[in-house]
């Protein structure tokens, strides 16, 4: 019987152990999760206020139309380009040269404009319009170049030819007009036959000397 008792004291006393153990790991385990870990309290305080969640006032606060693209925000830079080219127009700097080809005698006349005043403002469609029998090779703000063609000789040369009855001088002016230059006293009757046929299509001189040569030859 004391035997028994005994065994039954150390069973109980191996179940307190155990009992006692469990109860260590509890309250260690609690004082891990909740008592020492301040975080644990503060993320709950966090997690249930809304104020990390709030709209900046900056943003808030802000009027809607600033987030509007206005028209000219939204253009590209080819729309630009494409403006400014389209709106090019003659300056008061801008070069402008009319440049007359003869064919005739293959030269090239460039002339200025007589006046700045009627083509400041003007565009090249504008320029086309008003000078429709020029071809505008170039436009730009900083020079403008129009050219054409002379089916005649440019007003370098003289041309030899009669007038009334005489021999005359004439030339040609910027716009293929042929003019008179002058006239002399010197009948046509009194020169070859061959020379009055010249002379009735035109002899042409270079320069005034030659101009000279030619006319004391049809004198002789």
């Amino acid at each position: 019987m004391f035997e028994d008792r005994s065994r039954q004291r150390r069973k109980n006393l191996v179940l307190l152990t155990v009992f006692l153990i469990l109860l260590a790991a509890f309250g260690f385990g609690y004082y891990m999760n909740y008592g020492g870990n301040d975080n644990a309290g503060k993320n709950a305080t966090y997690n249930n206020d809304v104020s990390g969640y709030r709209i900046p006032d900056s943003i808030r606060n802000q009027d809607p139309s600033d987030n509007v693209i206005t028209e000219v925000e939204a253009e590209t830079p080819e729309d630009h380009s494409t403006n400014a080219s389209s709106n090019d127009c003659i300056t008061p700097t801008t070069k402008v040269i009319f440049k007359t080809y003869f064919t005739l005698c293959g030269h090239m006349l460039d002339k200025d404009p007589d006046s700045m005043d009627d083509l400041i403002n003007l565009t090249e469609e504008d320029l086309k319009n008003k000078y429709n029998d020029w071809k505008v090779n170039e436009f730009s703000q900083k020079q403008v170049i129009l050219t054409r063609e002379k089916q005649t000789y440019c007003p370098r040369h003289y041309i030899i030819g009669v007038k009334d009855g005489n021999i005359a001088i004439y030339v040609y002016d910027a716009e293929g007009n042929k003019v008179l230059h002058d006239e002399t006293d010197t009948p046509i009757s009194t020169l070859t036959p061959e020379d009055q046929k010249n002379l009735e299509y035109g002899v042409v001189a270079d320069s005034e000397d030659e101009l000279q040569q030619k006319l004391e030859g049809f004198s002789e």
